[in-house]
């Protein structure tokens, strides 16, 4: 057990903290006691071989071959189909690489994987191409989603297009068994309105889900219904195990009286439960709850002391063993945490024999020790909490565990046989008329919305509980790790203002903010004509630092300024132009001087003669007295040095660099007047401008300005307090095996 608790501790160490003074100082404490503490060397066994663990796989799947590939050169490759993301103009496609001098792909590299053609092209094909290979990039911001984070967990490495128009498709000679699996469910559930939950549930793919559908069950905190995981699995197995026993009572007389038949009976829930398993193509929620059952089943029936603590440490042990990165993935805290929770309170629950109300007392208290054990889970990662799913969940649970799963299992497996349309179709209008009475509940009830959690709370809070449950007589030793994590979140010097320079690729998109107060200066890019960052970056930032945005500008009206204006207009924030643009941001901004919390705002005169859009461009001086920011949006040299004519160009702490860094603006009279401290670069990695131009990085060079952009170091963060600023980027927070 205690190398099992090393082996945890080393992987959990290696894979967030490697390469940082926590490692060292971690590694050194547990070398030292077990020099001094024989009884220890176990704990440090285990911990070396987790350690060990990460790197070897690291070193063969995730540090790919193909690393050291020139990213200019073409590549003839072969690639698997694994998903059709867009097949609109070209097909973009997730693939994975087959490498032909390798008898076996064991977790090769995937790709995104830009291709046209005029064949169809499917799951399962083989393409063989001319491909350009770039390493796999993403915008990094503080706040939403971490793509990067993301494709490493994927092992999606990797973005490609196609060069040339040679191209070799190979269709599979037969469909797995898998493909043919999701195939039959979608006939056997063709043209049922809640297809998309059937199909989910029984093959854990969400491919026939639009957006909406998923927002809306993460609202009433029914996302985990459809994650093939725990609840599943045990049902899987509670169907296995009452089928074989079913069968064993035909044939007893088959069986001699010495043999264990619960261990049968086990052996074909388990078997009925892999199976699922494998119809689900392994699915990683699928497998982490398989190997939890699989480690309970050995430890109650093989072990000594089945104590329940153990399958579950044995469980995590054989889960990092297959991947230790899967530490990166929310759902295994949230399984092991939901399993470990269930385990606390199962001695405390009535018997199943002592009627229909102690049974939904059981059910109320394993849905409200649930739903506080993992609430500091979902602040963390969801920033908030579905306030109605704590009923909602007790009646889901019940109905999906003895109603709609069984229903759909024996409805899928004598589809096959008889004609069962009248019942799926009864089935269909019962379950689609619950769900549309459950969308009649307001959206302000579904959903609250909190502001950022840090994770040093969370780990307070979970380290609280163990204290509490290991030490039950001294309850206030409990309190302390909550209490040190509060008091140090009150002591933090906050801020007196902030500046927040948003990673969106080639555009720009910046927020102010003081004393919860937003003043947005543009939206960012649209890409497509369809996707913006408005969305994805700008609001999960606004939710998270709870910020009102009062004002809104647009510099001017170019795509990277404001391709975001449509999806902010939605979303009920046009009367925030109205200080500025009251006639809609097509208009030049006004000139004027304005009181912001405290902060002063000086817009600068626009004559409008100037022929170009960008010359046109709002520009923005903010000042707190001692110091500041000027935002210039994408002026070129003319309205420069028309602004150092009228007195309208003022000395500035923080500047973000006219049009992206182009050689044609930052002229050396325009960056003297300024005189920056430190300048900003909002651009794209790699862009086909190539922009900070290097002349230009140089000039500001010459000044001694700090230089910092958008593509090197993701959102760039300034903080600013009475005496001093503080500066802080995305890229500083990635992890060691996502750094350049």
């Amino acid at each position: 057990m205690w190398l099992s608790i090393g082996f945890v501790i080393g992987c959990v160490i290696t894979v967030f903290y490697y390469q940082t003074l926590v490692f060292t100082l971690l590694t050194l404490s547990i070398v030292i006691t077990s020099v001094y503490f024989k009884p220890f060397l176990p704990v440090l066994l285990g911990f070396i071989c987790g350690i060990l663990c990460v790197w070897v796989h690291f070193s063969c799947f995730y540090a790919s071959s193909l690393q050291n590939m020139d990213e200019n050169q073409s590549t003839l490759v072969t690639i698997e189909v694994v998903e059709i993301i867009s097949n609109r103009d070209n097909y973009y496609l997730k693939a994975k690489l087959i490498d032909n001098t390798r008898k076996i792909n064991f977790k090769t590299p995937n790709a995104l994987v830009s291709i046209k053609s005029r064949r169809k092209i499917a799951p399962g094909d083989k393409i063989t191409t001319w491909l350009k290979f770039t390493h796999y990039r993403s915008q990094k911001n503080i706040h939403g989603f971490d793509k990067e984070l993301y494709a490493f967990s994927q092992r999606l490495f990797y973005k490609a297009k196609q060069t040339g128009s040679s191209l070799s498709i190979r269709k599979p000679s037969k469909a797995t068994i898998v493909n043919s699996y999701r195939h039959y469910i979608g006939e056997v559930y063709q043209g049922t309105k809640m297809n998309w939950l059937y199909y989910a549930l029984l093959t854990g793919d969400r491919g026939l889900m639009s957006y909406e559908q998923k927002q809306t069950l993460q609202e009433f905190g029914l996302s985990h219904l459809l994650a093939i995981s725990g609840l599943h699995i045990g049902l899987m197995f509670s169907i296995g195990f009452f089928i074989t026993k079913l069968v064993l009572h035909c044939l007893i007389s088959m069986f001699k009286q010495t043999m264990n038949l619960s261990l049968i009976y086990s052996v074909g829930g388990f078997s009925l439960a892999f199976f699922y398993v494998i119809l689900s193509d392994f699915l990683v929620s699928a497998t982490r709850a398989l190997i939890m059952l699989g480690s309970y089943l050995l430890v109650y029936y093989y072990s000594k002391q089945a104590l329940k603590w153990r399958s579950i440490l044995f469980a995590l042990v054989l889960t990092l063993l297959i991947d230790p990165f899967s530490l990166l993935n929310p759902g295994l805290y949230f399984s092991f945490t939901a399993v470990a929770i269930i385990f606390l309170i199962i001695n405390k629950l009535a018997s199943l024999n002592a009627g229909f109300f102690a049974l939904l007392k059981n059910l109320t208290m394993i849905q409200c020790a649930l739903f506080v054990g993992l609430l500091p889970l979902s602040l963390y990662y969801f920033n908030g909490v579905s306030l109605i799913g704590l009923v909602v969940n007790l009646i889901a649970i019940p109905l999906l565990s003895f109603v709609i799963m069984p229903a759909l299992v024996l409805l899928t497996a004598l589809a096959s046989i008889v004609s069962l349309e009248p019942v799926i179709n009864g089935l269909d209008h019962l379950l689609s008329s619950s769900f549309s009475a459950l969308l009649i509940i307001p959206s302000g009830y579904r959903w609250l919305s909190f502001s950022n959690v840090s994770l040093f709370f969370v780990q307070s809070f979970y380290l609280s509980a163990s204290i509490a449950y290991l030490l039950p007589v001294k309850k206030l030793v409990a309190l302390f790790p909550v209490a040190i994590a509060l008091l140090d979140s009150f002591l933090q010097s906050k801020p007196l203002w902030q500046l927040d320079v948003f990673d969106v690729g080639h555009g720009t998109m910046v927020l102010i903010s003081k004393d919860k107060q937003g003043f947005v200066y543009d939206l960012g890019p649209i890409y497509f004509n369809q996707y913006t960052r408005v969305n994805s970056t700008l609001l999960p930032h606004l939710q998270n630092n709870d910020i009102t945005v009062k004002h809104t500008v647009i510099s001017h009206m170019d795509k990277d300024h404001a391709g975001g204006l449509t999806d902010w207009l939605a979303l009920g924030y046009a009367n925030t132009l109205a200080r500025l643009q009251p006639n809609g941001a097509q208009q030049i901004c006004i000139a004027q001087q304005f009181n912001f919390q405290g902060l002063v705002f000086s817009v600068s005169k626009n004559s409008g003669h100037f022929s170009s859009d960008n010359d046109n461009s709002c520009v923005i001086h903010i000042s707190d007295g001692k110091f500041s920011v000027l935002l210039p949006g994408d002026i070129a040299t003319q309205r420069e040095r028309d602004l150092i004519r009228q007195g309208e160009l003022y000395k500035s702490t923080i500047l973000l660099s006219p049009h992206h860094g182009s050689k044609t603006s930052s002229s050396e009279e325009f960056i003297n007047a300024v005189s920056p401290q430190v300048v900003l670069h909002s651009t794209s990695y790699k862009g086909q401008w190539g922009l900070p131009h290097k002349q230009v990085t140089k000039r500001y060079h010459d000044i001694n300005a700090r230089q910092y952009s958008t593509a090197e170091h993701g959102q760039i963060s300034i903080k600013f307090y009475q005496h001093d600023y503080e500066i802080a980027y995305a890229r500083s927070q990635s992890y060691w095996f996502l750094k350049d």
